[in-house]
């Protein structure tokens, strides 16, 4: 037994010595980190760096930073505002935090991070170093969301080969989105951009992101058409374009999709009529089209296979009567045909029996359920 127990020790000891070694956080990769500090200041109950000084290791021991086993250099750096962790969050319970300052360009030093994310801290401004796009060749996972940045996003950002996720929602971003985006279609999946200042045109070519399955891009200042090019996109399945200023119509091939599962498209200036194809998508189980301009009457298309959880049609200039297919629907949970110019007679039965007068108001001349009989 101890001769069998002797090479077996041999073997271990010589597994944890060279990861013991190699976790070792290199002087560069430290001071890059001291600098991304020191360009920040938190608020002094957190103490997010009370673990980030000149003399312990800052790959076994600093809040949000890991190293490459193999390597020793710093792969990831996380530090999030919102957080329910030990740190930032002692009593077990959830927490918010403010931090202010800047993103230091001395995070482009850190040229094996594969994942960088500085999020909701609410008052971190300035730019995104352009360097990002630049220096960062390994970088996977991109989150700078919840803060006060400015500028434009790094037109270069395409050339981040291995990016599966960028997040820069909710700060003051402007500009275009990078047309070199569109080069990212063998790695990114989720993209959102929403709740900034960014306008021009989605990218003609948005749908050569082959791999994204979540495209949200709300609540910015876009403009232009919906590009045709979306609709031929395999694998996504969550698309947000609410509150821009789109124009022009809705790709009536998008309702072909076998994937799409939710369709934002409220509040822009999107004219024409509603796809039939979208309503008898079975796999689609939200559409909002609501506060554009879409008139036509709406397609008598529904079939025993639609299934929607939301279906907002409100505030066009939708014509004609309430479809009688819809009553042949698997499941209509929330519907509003409100403030349109429908017409006729609303269909008895599901779901128009659970539906209440709110859904069917500001019409032209409709009458019966909820609303009460017609005369």
């Amino acid at each position: 037994m101890a001769a069998n127990a002797l090479p077996l020790l041999l073997l271990v000891a010589l597994l944890i010595a060279p990861s013991a070694h190699a976790a070792s956080c290199s002087a560069a990769d430290r001071d890059a980190l001291l600098s991304i500090r020191a360009a920040l200041s938190e608020d002094a109950h957190l103490g997010v760096f009370s673990s980030w000084t000149a003399t312990t290791d800052c790959c076994t021991n600093w809040y949000g930073v890991a190293c490459d086993p193999n390597s020793g250099r710093v792969a990831y750096l996380s530090l999030r505002g919102e957080a329910e962790d030990a740190v930032m969050a002692p009593a077990g319970h959830p927490t918010s935090g403010v931090m202010s300052g800047y993103v230091s360009d001395a995070v482009c030093h850190l040229d094996h991070l594969s994942t960088l994310v500085l999020a909701d801290w609410k008052r971190i401004t300035g730019p995104i170093p352009s360097c990002v796009a630049t220096s960062l060749p390994f970088l996977r996972v991109l989150e700078l969301p919840g803060n006060a940045l400015t500028g434009d996003i790094p037109a270069s950002i395409g050339t981040l080969s291995r990016l599966t996720v960028l997040n820069l929602a909710d700060n003051q971003l402007k500009g275009p989105i990078p047309t070199s985006i569109t080069a990212l279609g063998s790695s990114l999946k989720h993209l959102d951009l929403a709740n900034n200042r960014l306008t021009g045109r989605v990218p003609p070519d948005f749908g050569n992101l082959a791999m994204l399955s979540r495209a949200l891009l709300a609540r910015n200042r876009l403009s232009g058409p919906i590009p045709p090019s979306v609709a031929s996109m395999p694998r996504l399945a969550d698309l947000d374009l609410s509150e821009n200023q789109l124009t022009g119509s809705i790709p009536a091939a998008l309702g072909s999709s076998r994937v799409l599962a939710s369709l934002y498209l409220g509040a822009n200036r999107i004219s024409g009529s509603v796809p039939a194809s979208l309503l008898g998508n079975s796999g689609l189980g939200i559409l909002n089209l609501s506060r554009n301009a879409v008139d036509g009457a709406i397609p008598d298309a529904f079939t025993p296979r639609s299934y929607f959880t939301l279906l907002d049609l409100s505030r066009n200039r939708l014509t004609g009567a309430v479809p009688r297919s819809l009553a042949t629907a698997a499941y209509v949970g929330h519907l509003d045909l409100s403030h349109n110019r429908l017409c006729g007679t609303i269909p008895a039965g599901a779901p128009f029996d659970h539906l209440d007068a709110a859904s069917f108001a500001s019409n032209s001349c409709l009458c019966g359920g909820p609303l009460g009989k017609c005369t």
